[in-house]
């Protein structure tokens, strides 16, 4: 119908200038806030069904492209199916801005026809769209239902002309359909003129709205992306995270602690099964009037809690406390929604309560999370089957998979996916599993022989023999390891295409070949921080780049330093074959000069090295032509700050020092032959 009703009355807002920038630009951000402020309203309106339409996984402020099929910018329209409003009702109540709706006579604390309690309080959730656009279109039905249908409210607020002015009446912009008639009531606002806003993709999108509201019975939300197909709404399902149930807690029958009375609660708390995907999912909800006031991921608690780390990373929930949104009561929701006023009486009172859930959810979830993460640490590793590979004795089999299970359970679930740090994981324990298994049977030795019958000799025997399995597959991991890194000197020195690199990257990774009592522990600190100040050193000395590596590194190094014995060992390797000449020993005394005014300029970096430093040159032959620079070369050598080798003494050296291992596997290796020919 296009009759008009009675004569207009044209419209108007009066507010304060600046109240419109604070309330409705500085706190809503999102599209997401935006849209379910207006979904409140419909709600507060008696609306049954809502329907977003929304261009998803959009940049709002960017024109469509024509060959999309729109000739406009983009638009937001929420529409719903509520008791909507006449022209005067939308003067005398809507564009009353700060004016609480429940203390008024006209409206109240519930809604005209369901009695619904109204979310709304403030008055300002329809300035809200002017965090994200410049301009909102109210098109609204309701009243009575004449012989036309109902009459139609329709007007425009454009952000620039509300605040053109610091007080008084806003006038706005009259609709062409104001004071017609439409066949049903219901409301329609649509934004325009954008800022530079994105709306996130579907199911972001949904996570957004969706935990923003408790679920409601009789009340259905629906989006529209009007980028793909018109028409084809998606229903907005409630927010859920999977929870571990045996760290669920409901608070139905746990009220909040306040004074001599309580305040009543519901809802739950627990452990989410899987770390935070995404900022949606953290923390706990809280609720009053079916909408969200507040989300906490903590409640306050101060660091060094048992299982904070757990309880940061997994702690999910909603709280609904009704008492937070009295009618009559104190006003204890920030205006935007998305806090509370924890000084308050009541905030202080439910952050208590909460502190008490955070520490009892971390408890009940310590074991279902710790055995969860073994699992996969399992699972990722395969270290169950590299046990039974490496190790023939069941008791070392055994060791591994207790480790994995206490060492595993430690980590953190997103380190998992990590190949490096679940090799690396299962690299030590393989290596310390020997030793635990050496330690359990001098444990179970002790137990035995306290016993009464412990002169059972055969018991005896099986746990000596046990024992010494256990130390020989401790040692035998070491020297196969070594070994196997012989092995691999040899082939890359035999290799055709060697590099330098090749070789410092063996040497970096096995630096024992260098010197045999290299161990582990002596790879410290100290010798990284060393390694960071010398190479910026160089840099600033020389003008150019230089990579030094230390033990265990897999970087493509010039030098490799190696701590042993309280010396410093710098390696420098030239492929097989090279001929060292004047240019290698100008950058070699180059070298030489640096760590010199290095270790005098810092001499704390050089305290743990008392025995001083040396470097290491590998190559095969020396050709100075210079004179005094080969005069030079050899003084270095005499005062041994240069030891250099060919690769052919350099293997020999540590074939020699590692040479029982290497019979063993010499003669483990004939033996296999032999036993392979003797089945053919």
């Amino acid at each position: 119908m296009t009759d008009n009703a009675e004569t207009p009355r044209g419209y108007s807002m009066r507010i304060s200038r600046l109240t419109i920038d604070k309330l409705g630009v500085k706190l809503y951000d999102r599209a997401s806030a935006v849209i379910a402020e207006l979904i409140a309203n419909s709600y507060d309106a008696d609306a049954r069904n809502v329907t977003v339409r929304v261009p998803l996984a959009t940049q709002l402020d960017k024109k469509p492209q024509a060959d999309q099929g729109h000739g406009v910018d983009w638009e937001i329209v929420v529409e719903d199916d509520g008791h909507g409003m006449t022209p005067e009702e939308a003067t005398d109540h809507y564009l009353k801005v700060g004016r609480d709706r429940r203390v008024s006579h006209a409206q109240g604390a519930t809604s005209r026809s369901l009695k619904r309690p109204v979310m709304g309080r403030k008055g300002i959730g329809k300035l809200a769209p002017f965090g994200i656009c410049r301009q909102i279109e109210v098109l609204s039905a309701g009243g009575e239902n004449t012989r036309h249908g109902y009459v139609v409210s329709h007007f425009l607020m454009n952000f620039d002309d509300i605040v053109l002015d610091e007080e008084g009446d806003a006038p706005l912009q009259t609709g062409d359909r104001d004071r017609t008639f439409q066949s049903r009531p219901g409301t329609a606002v649509t934004l325009r003129n954008f800022l530079p806003k994105r709306v996130p993709n579907e199911e972001t999108f949904h996570r957004q709205l969706g935990r923003r509201f408790a679920r409601i019975e009789g009340f259905a939300i629906a989006v529209e992306d009007t980028r793909g197909e018109p028409d084809t709404a998606t229903p907005l399902m409630p927010f859920e995270v999977p929870v571990v149930d045996s760290t669920r807690i409901d608070l139905g029958d746990r009220p909040v602690p306040y004074g001599e009375r309580s305040l009543p609660v519901r809802g739950w708390v627990g452990m989410a099964t899987e770390s935070y995907r995404n900022e949606e999912e953290a923390g706990v909800r809280i609720y009053a009037r079916n909408k969200i006031v507040a989300t906490t991921h903590d409640f306050g608690q101060i660091s060094g809690f048992t299982g904070e780390f757990t309880a940061r990373s997994y702690l999910v929930g909603e709280i609904h406390a009704e008492w937070l949104d009295e009618d009559a009561g104190e006003d204890l929701i920030r205006t935007d929604r998305q806090g509370i006023l924890w000084d308050s009486d009541h905030g202080q009172a439910l952050q208590a309560y909460g502190k008490d859930l955070v520490r009892e959810v971390a408890r009940r979830s310590r074991e279902p999370r710790r055995r969860k993460v073994y699992e996969l640490f399992l699972e990722k590793s395969g270290i169950e089957a590299k046990a039974r590979e490496r190790f023939e004795e069941g008791a070392v089999v055994e060791a591994v998979s207790d480790l994995a299970k206490k060492i595993g359970s430690l980590a953190a679930e997103d380190e998992l996916d990590d190949e490096v740090y679940v090799s690396d994981l299962s690299e030590i324990i393989l290596a310390v599993a020997p030793h635990k298994a050496l330690i359990d049977s001098f444990r179970e030795f002790a137990q035995e022989v306290s016993l009464p019958g412990a002169e059972s000799l055969d018991r005896l025997v099986t746990l000596f023999g046990k024992t010494r399995v256990a130390e020989l597959a401790s040692y035998a991991q070491i020297a196969a390891e070594r070994v196997q890194s012989i092995e691999q000197l040899k082939r890359t020195l035999d290799s055709s295409d060697v590099e330098e690199k090749d070789l410092q990257k063996i040497i970096s990774s096995a630096p024992w070949l260098v010197r045999p009592d290299w161990t582990v522990i002596t790879a410290n600190q100290t010798l990284r921080t060393l390694r960071d100040r010398l190479t910026a050193s160089w840099s600033e000395q020389f003008g150019e780049a230089i990579d030094i590596a230390i033990s265990h590194e897999s970087k493509r190094p010039d030098l490799t330093l190696v701590s042993v014995d309280n010396q410093l060992y710098v390696v420098e390797l030239k492929k097989p074959r090279y001929t060292f000449g004047t240019h290698d020993f100008d950058r070699l005394y180059n070298y030489v000069h640096a760590l010199e005014r290095f270790k005098n300029d810092h001499p704390q970096f050089f305290s743990e090295f008392a025995k001083g430093w040396c470097l290491h040159l590998v190559v095969d032959e020396v050709s100075i032509a210079d004179t005094q620079k080969n005069a030079h070369f050899e003084s270095l050598k005499a005062d041994m700050k240069v030891v250099q080798m060919s690769w052919n003494e350099f293997l020999l050296q540590t074939s020699k020092a590692h040479e029982r291992f290497l019979d063993v596997y010499d003669a483990a290796g004939k033996q296999n032959a032999d036993h392979a020919e003797g089945e053919q």
